[in-house]
């Protein structure tokens, strides 16, 4: 059974002549007539009673007709689907990124607008995750903490942002008008993601310590940046951050005495060729003028 049969049994179901339906098709009576009998015999029952005054669609052909209109609908939809497609504008991308994703709202949001009909599937996970996740193709893009080496992956930084202390509420540094030194930091139990989650995030904070003349004294690793903020608002630590959501129990102060800042990359498979992912990486790239 081809498309064309469905084609040719809709008209001449509907119109009921074979004169009109062949005008209807632009061919010729005897093909139309020889394609509508291919059709039966592939169905293994007669769908029209034919007279020489009269058609007329038998029982088992009215219950056909409904199943050919599903038939030509779906094939529709699988060439609208195609299409849109190959225009980028239907599909699925998967984007993972690490702290709290503040920062992708606007890109997504901006991309979201122009394309409505992409499925996005956001995912918080460290770097270290996402670089197995782009190897295994879980994932299509990564918004992650470099260095990251990888022959199979692209990685391009996009940002770099100051670091901020975090600390909780109630300490007597939060209530301190306006920035403070990274040497007050110096006697306080940190609270951070462990450097196996992330290697760049983690590197920068000792770096940013130890050029402050003192290495952090480390007391909670937890794996996410949300429980870090939880666990710091519980007073169990302070921690140092690149990013500035607003949690309940946890103020942000500026650093004064540091110019350290955390590189924010891109990352993708270097031989990816799925048309929603370049039109995703063609805006991303002009947004941030990469």
């Amino acid at each position: 059974m081809e498309l064309r049969h469905i084609r040719y049994f809709i008209a001449l179901a509907e119109e009921l002549n074979f004169s009109r339906a062949s005008e209807r098709l632009h061919i010729a009576q005897p093909p139309l007539s020889r394609q509508i009998q291919q059709l039966e015999g592939e169905v293994g029952v007669l769908l029209f009673h034919r007279t020489n005054r009269r058609v007329e669609l038998t029982n088992a052909g009215k219950a056909f007709l409904e199943k050919a209109y599903q038939m030509l609908d779906l094939v529709e939809d699988a060439f609208d689907t195609a299409r849109m497609t190959a225009r980028a504008e239907h599909g699925k991308l998967v984007i993972a990124f690490t702290g709290t994703g503040e920062n992708i709202l606007p890109i997504v949001q901006k991309y979201r607008a122009k394309y409505p009909s992409v499925n996005l599937n956001l995912q918080q996970m460290g770097t270290a995750a996402q670089i197995h996740a782009l190897h295994g193709k879980q994932i299509d893009v990564g918004l992650l903490t470099p260095p990251v080496n990888s022959e199979q992956l692209i990685v391009k930084n996009y940002m770099h942002l100051p670091l901020k202390a975090m600390l909780p509420e109630k300490h007597p540094l939060a209530m301190k008008r306006g920035p403070i030194s990274i040497a007050d930091l110096a006697d306080e139990s940190f609270v951070i993601t462990p450097r196996v989650i992330g290697q760049g995030f983690y590197d920068v904070i000792t770096k940013t310590c130890l050029q402050a003349g003192f290495s952090p004294n480390i007391t909670v690793e937890t794996h996410d940046l949300q429980t870090v903020m939880s666990l710091v608002s519980l007073g169990m630590g302070v921690s140092l951050t690149a990013g500035n959501t607003q949690t309940t129990g946890v103020v942000f102060k500026e650093l004064v005495d540091t110019t350290v800042t955390l590189d924010i990359a891109v990352a993708y498979r270097r031989d990816e060729k799925s048309e929603v992912f370049h039109s995703f990486l063609d805006m991303f790239f002009d947004y941030y003028s990469i």
